[in-house]
């Protein structure tokens, strides 16, 4: 996959599976979806006729990397890649995975006042290197605004410049297939988690309506289940009333997992989102993981 004046791409990817004849020129009729964090950066391809994931790649990132060095290694994987290096894609739907985030109803959303709103979800003023964008969030009714590196945004806009680029924060795939998911399970209540090495997004539904969108950090295991419970007894919830679906970096014999079941007795890994079709390589990758990923499309579908 790379060109003939780069036969050799310094970042390998943790993972590639696809299916071996898609090629460039379906790129016009097809979307990249793009999830991008300081640990990952994942791509996925769907081709838009039939809804159906036909490409999946997953590059992990050093954790010590500073913002310069994740973006100049995110310029690598793309130059280097005859795929992710054509600017005609049908759509870009890129997830931004960052920590800063805030949900606004759309009664009370200002666009003149999204600065605002993100400084004081922050504590503090957003620094000028970073831009703040957002989006709607239709099945909330809310708009979800997020900052990225402004240096991300323009090279991206740049890169894609004749693809219809769409920026969303990483809460808004996963609250998007949270919901989705509360309609197939035909659950009352459900907490849904997705986890990151240190770090899990929580979204809690009820009635097929979100109650709750945050994320947090933690070391220890307990202190991970802590959150959860105190979290849930805050809204009035018990661990007995939830149906808690697990997402992202976890399997059912990892330690969240295990800690969690200790107090949730109805609790499940999740699947990947129904909505799309996968190619028989993509089908093969378990579906949690890419959660977030699978989702992005979904946002905007």
């Amino acid at each position: 996959m790379a060109n003939s004046e780069n036969q050799v791409i310094e970042i390998i990817p943790a993972l590639l599976v696809g299916d071996s004849t898609f090629d460039q020129a379906a790129i016009p009729s097809s979307t990249l979806c793009i999830e991008m964090s300081d640990q990952n950066v994942r791509f996925c391809i769907v081709k838009e006729e039939n809804m159906e994931c036909i490409w999946l790649e997953d590059y992990a990132l050093e954790q010590t990397l500073s913002e310069e060095e994740i973006f100049e290694r995110l310029r690598r994987i793309f130059t280097g890649h005859m795929l992710w290096s054509s600017a005609e894609w049908k759509g870009v739907c890129i997830s931004v995975n960052s920590t800063l985030f805030s949900l606004v109803p759309n009664v009370l959303f200002d666009p003149e006042k999204v600065g605002e709103y993100l400084s004081f979800s922050a504590g503090n003023p957003i620094a000028d290197r970073d831009m703040v964008l957002y989006h709607d969030l239709p099945l909330v009714h809310a708009k979800n605004i997020f900052s990225i590196p402004r240096q991300w945004h323009e090279w991206i806009i740049n890169h894609f410049r004749f693809s219809r680029v769409t920026f969303y924060h990483f809460t808004s795939p996963i609250i998007t297939g949270a919901l989705v998911s509360h309609v197939e399970q035909q659950e009352v209540r459900i907490a849904s988690l997705c986890f990151e090495k240190d770090m899990f997004t929580l979204v809690v539904s009820e009635s097929q309506r979100l109650i709750l969108c945050n994320r947090f950090k933690f070391k220890e295991v307990q202190e991970m289940a802590y959150i959860v419970l105190f979290t849930l007894g805050q809204l009035g919830y018990e661990p007995e009333q939830m149906k808690v679906m697990c997402y992202g970096e976890v399997s059912a014999s990892a330690e969240v997992f295990v800690e969690l079941s200790h107090f949730f007795p109805h609790i499940q890994i999740g699947g990947r989102p129904t909505t799309l079709r996968y190619s028989s390589q993509c089908a093969e990758v378990p579906g949690h993981r890419y959660f977030g990923l699978f989702n992005t499309y979904l946002v905007s579908s």
